[in-house]
């Protein structure tokens, strides 16, 4: 999971889909935040308090880290096992890679990643199954999406717009970039609880989206992938075409 531009979402959309992933899974279910920039998801889930190890406590040699040491180490957010990035360094890749390979044999792995390029990221989207690209709905927005998505590869990404424009719906979002359109994230109240995410005020909407994430990426994950929505470019497209 990563924005195409900042405040994009793609944070709230990753943690919405961990705790919807919580409810049914009947395992384990990982949020792994490799945005060293992004604030901290525990922030946004409002566990900043909760005790645990975060990315700083993390000290790994080689090997094959056991999924019971991490599933048994990590704070637990309704049910949802996450990591937290609280400081500034670059992330070890080794570590990315030991951690999210670890979690995925335990359970299902949500990971909120940067936008930026970085050996980091390059780790974890390796051992990702599934990529989504988060975007509003917005010219500018999409315009930073294009250059973000054009790193990504486009046969394991798919884009969810975040809000609606009349001037620039979700298709269109998806032709400009050449992307399958898994769905439209609505406006969340769920995410201005000041205590952090609240899962019991979702929208329906919402938690049909996160589903929909879930089921692809599990039939990916299973060697199978599903059709989605596949909005290829239309000769002539152009960001620089559309109205605000």
């Amino acid at each position: 999971m990563l924005s195409g531009c900042g405040g994009a979402g793609a944070s709230v959309l990753a943690a919405v889909i961990a705790g919807c992933a919580a409810e049914t899974a009947g395992r384990p279910v990982f949020l792994i935040d490799c945005d060293r920039l992004g604030g901290g998801i525990d922030v946004l889930l409002g566990a900043e308090q909760t005790p645990g190890p975060r990315w700083r406590q993390v000290r790994l040699s080689g090997g094959q880290l056991d999924p019971a040491v991490l599933t048994e180490a990590l704070p637990s957010w309704q049910g949802v096992r996450f990591l937290a990035a609280d400081d500034a360094a670059e992330l070890d890749p080794d570590s990315i890679t030991q951690v999210v390979s670890a979690a995925a044999l335990a359970g299902p792995v949500i990971a909120d990643l940067p936008r930026w390029p970085s050996v980091a990221r390059a780790a974890a989207l390796a051992v990702c199954d599934q990529v989504i690209l988060v975007t509003p709905a917005e010219v500018r927005a999409v315009t930073a999406s294009a250059l973000v998505g054009a790193g990504l590869d486009p046969v394991q990404t798919v884009v969810a717009v975040r809000g609606v424009a009349r001037s620039l719906p979700a298709s269109r979002v998806g032709q400009l970039l050449g992307l399958p359109l898994l769905g439209q994230i609505p406006w969340e109240p769920a995410c201005q609880h000041p205590a952090g995410l609240d899962p019991a005020r979702l929208k329906r909407g919402t938690r049909a989206l996160a589903r929909l994430a879930l089921e692809l990426a599990s039939s990916v994950a299973e060697g199978v992938r599903p059709a989605v929505e596949a909005v290829a470019p239309q000769p002539g497209s152009s960001l620089g075409g559309e109205a605000a």
